[in-house]
């Protein structure tokens, strides 16, 4: 391992970096950006460090590091939060557990591919980037939305036309959900047929 490697590992180790891109090192060692770019990789070439998309790596000597706290630093400086089936899959709503990780922003739609995780990104406006709070797992921490966010956040997506996403789905179609926080939340949409949905969710729950 090269002197520059190995003096970046012991800074990573010291300050336990999780996340965090190429800029970061250059600002924590003062390397220029090709030097610091060749110790990033060879420290990757021994499995210390995975690349998650260009400039931004994971620290895999970090144990308790969680895919989901990737999300942010996907989209960023767009915001975004776990969401869809992942987050209803992680509040105990659906029974399934999805092979990716789902989350929606305020950044164009986007699919990874990564060494810790496959992640769809689903588009919301602006405006809908809500009803969400931080999720703390031991120490890694990432923003998710309450159950009711979730769902709704799946069935507008669903009602799009050519949408890639179904309709929120159970078999006995019996959704433990807060039915007047899911109502409060569909007219912050601004969106008919989410309201007409909802409306015909309730006659039958």
């Amino acid at each position: 391992m090269s002197q520059s490697a190995t003096g970046l590992l012991k800074q990573l180790q010291d300050h336990r970096f999780r996340l965090f891109t190429t800029s970061d090192v250059m600002t924590l060692t003062g390397m220029k950006p090709p030097a610091a770019t060749q110790a990033l990789r060879r420290l990757a070439a021994q499995g210390l460090l995975s690349p998650i998309k260009r400039g931004l790596w994971a620290n895999r000597m970090i144990q308790d590091l969680d895919p989901m706290e990737t999300i942010s630093h996907l989209t960023a400086p767009w915001p975004s939060y776990v969401s869809l089936y992942s987050a209803l899959s992680l509040h105990r709503i659906i029974e399934e557990v999805p092979q990716a990780i789902y989350a929606v922003s305020a950044a164009r739609a986007r699919r990874y591919h990564t060494p810790i995780g496959d992640y769809r990104i689903h588009h919301l406006p602006q405006r809908l980037i809500w009803g969400f709070q931080i999720e703390h797992h031991g120490r890694a921490s990432f923003p998710m939305a309450d159950p009711e966010k979730a769902f709704l956040d799946l069935a507008y997506l669903g009602l799009i036309p050519r949408s890639p996403l179904g309709m929120p789905y159970q078999r006995d179609k019996r959704w433990k959900l807060d039915f007047r926080k899911l109502a409060a939340y569909a007219k912050r949409f601004r969106f008919p047929p989410l309201l007409n949905y909802l409306k015909t969710l309730a006659q039958t729950a």
